[in-house]
């Protein structure tokens, strides 16, 4: 009985270090969030996006670019609350040095949309496996940007440091 425990014990481990051995890393995508936005009537929004990595020399993966639009509305039976109505998302192949731009159009009813982008790499993968987009958010009206949002991956805080204090 004993030698059938570590026999199983051995294959076991034997197993997982062969699958361990013949994986290969995955590539890690890129997430950009930007909230929220109100809408008013007549306005829209541009995601413009852009795979910055361009090379003579080496081969650099192409890049899936998956924007999901979030539509929400006032929650009627809380005050407060917002519900989701309904959601869509626009995809986008772009290889080294490529840009595109999705436009949303903004219905009567879409007062409140959310945007997410998410960057995955295609085909094989070289170093890291990270990906990097470049992206932003403008809000327009009648044609013109009103606002124009780059995304960020670290916040910053805009308050100046504390005054030193008068003992220093």
């Amino acid at each position: 009985m004993k030698i059938k425990i570590n026999l199983l014990i051995v294959i076991v481990i034997l197993a997982f270090t062969i699958a361990a051995n013949g994986q290969t890393e995955t590539p890690r995508r890129q997430v950009s969030l930007y909230g929220i936005h109100s809408l008013d009537s007549g306005q829209s929004l541009r995601v413009a996006l852009q795979n910055p990595r361009f090379s003579d020399t080496e081969i650099i993966p192409c890049v899936r670019v998956r924007v999901v639009f979030e539509v929400y509305a006032p929650d009627t039976t809380e005050t407060g609350r917002l519900r989701l109505v309904r959601s869509f998302a626009r995809e986008v192949l772009l290889d080294g040095g490529e840009a595109a731009a999705i436009d949303f159009a903004a219905m009567r009813s879409d007062r409140f949309v959310s945007v997410s982008i998410f960057a995955t790499p295609e085909g094989e993968v070289t170093g890291d496996g990270s990906v990097r987009i470049a992206s932003t958010l403008s809000v327009r009206e009648s044609g013109r940007t009103i606002l124009n949002l780059p995304a960020v991956e670290k916040g910053f805080d805009p308050q100046p440091d504390p005054p030193a204090s008068a003992l220093d």
